[in-house]
């Protein structure tokens, strides 16, 4: 049987790779993005990169400027609580009911690259990762998918905001530090396949993730 090979065309790459730097951070809220700019950077005509900022204004991630390009959408304390809120319903419920369903390799793996990543608060795209496998391991063994989905949808729609306080050179390291230590007493919890202790840390995690992201937009704006 032939499989088809499906090639991206070039205005989703441009879409892919520009969502992932405002996803992460890279394009901060409120930078300047002009198209020629970008058309140079990526190496191609403005005609792409043009219709990949349309997409991404649909997104709500970015506000086109006719003519020019567009500037990158503020993180506002409203999609902080908005977000936060959902994740505090769901994820502890979900953290819970995973509780004796988490293999204990997949808790030795996180924990071993929780103290790697320890030594090395700095790198960052080792801490996007650690963090996302565990918010990952708390929900995806379960079985109701509608679940699954609507955590997943909602992680997505977090990415922003999650990595924001990350990106504040005085908050880095303190930032990752505590984290760190929580995402660790979280597998504590689960190799003890205690899901009222697991809720309980899941949504002490999550209230303290809203705080730092509160902290740190209140700090990028004096």
């Amino acid at each position: 049987m032939k499989r088809k090979i499906v090639t991206l065309s070039m205005r989703e790459q441009i879409y892919d790779a520009l969502r992932e730097l405002i996803l992460k951070n890279v394009y901060e809220p409120n930078a300047v993005l002009q198209i020629d700019g970008l058309a140079e950077e990526f190496s191609v005509s403005a005609t792409p990169v043009r219709e990949a900022l349309v997409r991404l204004e649909a997104d709500g991630l970015v506000r086109l400027i006719p003519n020019k390009g567009a500037v990158v959408s503020d993180i506002r304390e409203e999609d902080i609580r908005n977000t936060w809120e959902m994740r505090q319903l769901l994820e502890p419920f979900a953290a819970g009911m995973s509780a004796t369903l988490i293999p204990t390799s997949e808790i030795a793996e996180l924990e071993e690259k929780l103290f790697r990543l320890r030594d090395q608060p700095f790198d960052n795209e080792r801490y996007v990762e650690c963090d996302t496998r565990l918010h990952e391991v708390l929900y995806t063994h379960l079985e109701n998918q509608l679940l699954v989905d609507t955590i997943r949808r909602v992680h997505q729609m977090s990415i922003r905001i999650r990595y924001f306080p990350e990106g504040s050179g005085a908050l880095h390291e303190q930032t990752v530090h505590e984290v760190i230590q929580e995402h660790l007493a979280i597998l504590a919890a689960i190799r003890t396949r205690d899901a009222k202790r697991i809720s309980e840390l899941v949504l002490e995690h999550l209230e303290n993730g809203q705080k730092r992201a509160m902290a740190a937009l209140a700090g990028s704006n004096p």
